[in-house]
């Protein structure tokens, strides 16, 4: 008998500690919102946490009523008959009305509460302009004075304002350990406001199917100490040193003062496309490449940044981003070998230090 509770309780045990190891890794998945860094998050928390053990207790006392009634009136016999008939009880119907409406007022004086508070714009806060387009992020300070893509940097402590506008179609704002999601509307803006509470490097991602390439819009906050973000900020705002060096890519040698001229050569389109502080190349239609070479990722998060796989995507952009602009332009072999070394110098030598946090 014992050895049979033994072997019964094994698969619950397991399962326990499944579940356990399952959890202790929801730290690391990006779009996780059990763990949150940043006020706006951790209040979408305080108010899940209570509903979720609501649920809980709905669901125990349901289910247990239902276990009980299964087996209290179990039959017997073979052939018993069919018990007495019970048609409306008004105490339990009295009950099972006032239980559940209570509950549910509470939600919503809990949902309002984080609502209003979730809604409040500091005026304080620091503020940030983003644009989603067909499928990247585009992040612009101090009135369009600097302008990155995909990376949006923040101090860690201030509260930061999003201002969110859509160029094309309808996206919607999300970095699961900061803040809920929030609609980009084209024709209309909307506003999102949170506070990082410890620096490290956080994913963001677009969460409203906006079009081929939906699911490879991909942008990274990188928040930063106070003094790390000011400094970011002063070197990001001066015009980026001449072209010199070299670096090798897939077994070339790249050359940065040539890669600056193929950038700047109109016929190539990169700068009627682009734009780079301090150059020629003043183009509007992607995303602004002034400091490349300190970005996380290369096409809006589909490749880690190197220089191999920034050459990866130079020759053929469509078969790493279906759908993208750049692919239109940019077919598979337009741009030669040594070409795309060069360009890849260029870009990759366009950068400073950063004292960059952990991803979290």
């Amino acid at each position: 008998m014992r050895k049979e509770a033994r072997k019964s309780t094994v698969p619950l045990v397991v399962l326990l500690l499944s579940c356990a190891a399952m959890l202790s890794g929801c730290t690391n998945l990006p779009a996780t919102t059990l763990f949150t860094y940043g006020d706006h998050a951790t209040r979408i928390l305080d108010l899940l946490m209570p509903v979720f053990w609501m649920a809980v207790g709905v669901f125990v006392v349901v289910q247990g009523a239902l276990v009980y009634t299964v087996i209290r009136f179990r039959s017997k016999q073979a052939n018993a008959p069919v018990p007495a008939q019970i048609h409306g009880n008004t105490n339990i119907e009295i009950m099972w009305t006032i239980a559940p409406a209570i509950i549910l007022l509470v939600i919503a004086v809990m949902t309002f509460r984080t609502q209003a508070a979730n809604s409040y714009q500091p005026p304080e806060a620091m503020k940030i302009r983003a644009i989603g387009h067909q499928w990247w992020f585009e992040f612009q300070y101090d009135d369009g004075t600097i302008v990155t893509a995909n990376d949006l940097y923040i101090p860690v402590g201030q509260s930061v304002q999003i201002q969110l506008e859509a160029a094309d179609v309808m996206h919607n704002f999300w970095i699961p350990k900061l803040a809920g999601k929030t609609y980009m509307i084209p024709g209309k803006t909307n506003y999102l406001a949170f506070k990082a509470t410890e620096a490290g490097i956080f994913r963001g991602f677009c969460a409203e199917f906006c079009g081929e390439s939906h699911g490879n819009m991909h942008f990274r906050v990188i928040a930063l100490d106070a003094a790390d973000f000011a400094k970011w900020k002063t070197n990001f705002a001066t015009t980026p040193a001449a072209a010199n060096g070299t670096a090798q890519v897939l077994g070339l040698t790249g050359d940065a003062a040539r890669g600056a001229a193929i950038f700047a050569d109109a016929k190539k389109q990169c700068s009627s496309c682009h734009i780079i502080s301090g150059t020629v190349a003043k183009g509007k239609i992607g995303p602004n490449l002034t400091y490349f070479g300190n970005r996380r990722t290369i096409a809006a998060g589909m490749l880690p940044y190197s220089t191999d796989n920034m050459a990866k995507w130079l020759q053929d952009p469509t078969s790493i981003k279906p759908g993208n602009l750049m692919g239109r332009v940019i077919k598979k072999g337009t741009l030669k070998d040594q070409e795309i070394a060069d360009l890849v110098a260029y870009l990759d030598g366009m950068k400073f230090a950063v004292n960059m946090p952990a991803e979290k």
